[in-house]
């Protein structure tokens, strides 16, 4: 940074300004993308995968973690992806430090989409997806996803393309009452906040639901996902709901998962469910291999169906449950 301001100042007469940020680019960049927000998981992707514990068989916290993980990017990836498809276009205005795309309606969508992006800082930015039913008026567009984002900048002060860090909050309330979403349910509202600011620095995603779980009531989900360049990576989620099956018993449990793997694939998972209904506290411990297969199960209410040694757990032989 200061290079770039003693180069700057040095060429002030000639109309050098290091606060010029107000372009198409510049805007775009103040936007998060899916490679910032993507949770990565162990294995390629899980489908086909079966879910049964038993020992050579495919782990079953595995699959979870990988279900973990999509469930994740199955939120954020699509309307991000909506995003970036909007910013491939011209701006339709850009007035000082206010951008807009839209309002803009696809040829056969019922659905008028309308993007801004204001500058709030030197690398910051706010933004508003706002959406309507094409043949209201402009007057009804509503948010159903906001945020802000700060690119990330090197030690000249220069952007690190693809890079940055920030937060936004999806309503799926909002979205499902457009034109052909009408009758959908599930997650209420999700919030997110990502920072992958260097090649080399730590990626975290956390992620924050409000899903309905019928009747009237809400519950909630959390995950927590952190990944070192050329490593394996962790994940944490917690969900709170009524698990038990009894009618007569409707206090909301809680179970929290930890699952950890390294680069090859090896990984571990400790599950701990408490609260609610339940007279105690269960915990289940399972390694898998680096092909995915269950290697060690443990059970702490029926230790009788566990099997295999802790020595199978490779460098995660300490159990580590979440803190969320």
């Amino acid at each position: 940074m200061l290079r770039k301001s003693l180069l700057c100042a040095s060429l002030l007469l000639a109309g050098c300004d290091p606060d010029s940020k107000q372009d198409a680019d510049s805007f775009r960049e103040g936007l998060p993308s899916k490679q910032m927000v993507e949770v990565a998981s162990p294995g390629p992707g899980g489908q086909g995968l079966t879910a049964a514990s038993a020992e050579n068989q495919t782990s079953e916290y595995y699959v979870l973690t990988v279900a973990a993980a999509a469930s994740i990017n199955g939120g954020t990836l699509g309307v991000l992806g909506l995003i970036e498809a909007i910013v491939k276009h011209p701006p339709s205005s850009i007035q000082g430090d206010v951008a807009v795309w839209g309002p803009h309606t696809e040829a056969l969508s019922p659905i008028t989409w309308k993007l801004t992006v204001t500058r709030t800082d030197d690398d910051t930015y706010g933004w508003v997806l706002a959406a309507k039913a094409k043949i209201e008026p402009d007057t009804n567009f509503k948010t159903v996803l906001a945020g802000s984002h700060t690119a990330a900048v090197d030690d000249d002060g220069e952007r690190r393309s693809g890079y940055g860090s920030g937060q936004f909050l999806i309503d799926w309330e909002k979205n499902n009452s457009l034109p052909g979403n009408e009758g959908e349910t599930g997650v209420a509202t999700m919030e997110i906040r990502y920072a992958r600011t260097a090649p080399n620095a730590v990626a975290s995603v956390e992620a924050d639901f409000q899903v309905d779980a019928g009747g009237g009531t809400l519950a909630s989900a959390n995950y927590r996902f952190k990944q070192a360049p050329g490593t394996g990576g962790e994940l944490d989620y917690v969900v709170k709901q009524n698990i038990d099956v009894d009618p007569t018993r409707s206090k909301l449990e809680k179970l929290s998962i930890k699952s950890r793997w390294e680069r090859t694939g090896l990984g571990r998972s400790d599950i701990k469910l408490s609260g609610g209904d339940l007279f105690g506290e269960a915990t289940i411990n399972e390694c898998w291999d680096s092909n995915f297969r269950s290697a060690y199960h443990a059970v702490s209410y029926n230790p009788a169906i566990g099997y295999g040694t802790v020595s199978a757990c490779g460098s995660f032989s300490t159990a580590v449950y979440s803190t969320l």
